[in-house]
């Protein structure tokens, strides 16, 4: 797969990913947040029957926020503290939801905390009251989650499938040796291909890279190697006026001043084309240079 295609692929396949991962989160945390209704609703049963009562009927469970519960009945009971607290750890433990969460129950009438604990998992739970039966009264009980229930759920895996995959994107924009076979030193043949070149005897030259190939051998050369090369491998076995190659080469700056700098190019030049004793650069006496290849 191309490297453009590629990247290409990873982004939206990223976007994907992580858009599943979005929506799926939505109906995890809408499945949590019934789970945790009904869970709140069998506490309510359980402490009826501990009490004696299998007949009256738990009311639907409220919610004031979204961490917040609350349980209403429909008949009079009593409770005993200890009782209640093992129901809830008990069920909440069972149903995988936190453990870090806040109890108070109030009488129907009054908004005064008949009794009331905090459980945390992490820290020392605060209880009191304990082992001291409640009266025969009507009672509500306020089930608050001190973190936000939904996080007891793992990572989705949509989510991560999706963070890896823009992790993979984004090394793979910025990375430049991304593509690059491991033993690779050089620019690999296959992005030369598409590539126009000029033969100069048993080298390929790639004026756009500036660069010289021979077999697997591959020659870098400077900016102005690759202009000068350039105007020599397209007038090959022909003279060029020493002015012509110091306008095209040098054109904004002074003659006199790069005069010599075209000898000590044309010099590197040729150590640079040595690999083919059939290429000479000639200096013509007075006039310039000449690439000479020998068929």
């Amino acid at each position: 797969m191309k490297p453009k295609i590629y990247i290409i692929f990873l982004a939206v396949f990223s976007v994907i990913a992580l858009s599943a991962g979005a929506l799926s989160t939505d109906a995890s945390e809408e499945f949590l947040e019934k789970r945790a209704v009904l869970v709140v609703r069998e506490i309510g049963h359980q402490l009826l029957q501990k009490s004696g009562d299998f007949t009256s009927r738990v009311l639907p469970v409220k919610k004031s926020d979204k961490n917040t519960f609350l349980l209403e009945f429909q008949s009079r009971f009593a409770f005993v503290p200890d009782t209640l607290v093992k129901i809830v750890h008990e069920r909440l433990s069972a149903a995988n939801l936190p453990l870090d969460y806040m109890v108070n129950v109030y009488k129907c009438v009054s908004p005064e905390v008949v009794f009331g604990y905090e459980i945390r998992s992490k820290q020392p739970d605060i209880l009191a009251c304990m082992g001291r039966t409640q009266a025969e009264d009507c009672y509500k009980i306020e089930i608050q989650f001190t973190g936000n229930y939904r996080a007891a759920k793992p990572m989705n895996l949509w989510w991560a499938v999706g963070f890896i995959l823009a992790g993979g994107t984004l090394f793979s924009l910025f990375n430049k040796k991304f593509f690059k076979k491991k033993n690779d030193a050089e620019p690999a043949v296959a992005v030369l291909e598409d590539i126009q070149f000029i033969n100069i005897g048993k080298y390929a030259f790639y004026p756009e890279r500036a660069l010289l190939k021979q077999g697997e051998e591959q020659v870098e050369l400077s900016d102005k190697e690759a202009k000068l090369l350039n105007i020599f491998a397209t007038n090959q076995n022909q003279v060029i006026e020493r002015d012509r190659l110091l306008k095209e080469v040098w054109e904004d700056e002074g003659v006199f001043v790069v005069g010599r700098s075209l000898d000590v190019f044309v010099s590197k030049l040729r150590k640079k084309l040595q690999g083919d004793e059939a290429i000479k650069i000639t200096s013509i006496h007075g006039k310039g240079y000449k690439l000479e290849v020998v068929a």
